[in-house]
């Protein structure tokens, strides 16, 4: 009989353990990081254009979640009466 599950390749006893599809395996578990990568041996130019792309980001998500100004009306209104049944 062939046992079969989703994500796992099919086995035909129960003596052998299941194994992962290659497919299902993590990405990062895949491969071995390769020594030529620009994230492993990044130059100082990569390096400066990420910290200052990240300082940008940095600085334009400070604006948009600034405090938001408080608005005073300088010449207020008088409250208004509110009738309350009874009275």
């Amino acid at each position: 009989m062939i046992h079969s599950r989703p994500g796992f390749a099919p086995r035909k006893d129960d003596a052998v353990p299941a194994t992962l599809n290659q497919d299902m395996i993590p990405a990062l578990h895949r491969k071995s990081p390769k020594e030529s990568s620009p994230l492993v041996n990044a130059s100082p130019s990569l390096e400066a254009m990420l910290t200052a792309r990240a300082e940008e980001h940095n600085h334009r998500s400070a604006k948009i979640h600034a405090a938001p100004e408080l608005l005073v009306n300088p010449a207020p209104s008088a409250v208004p009466l509110v009738n309350e049944p009874g009275e």
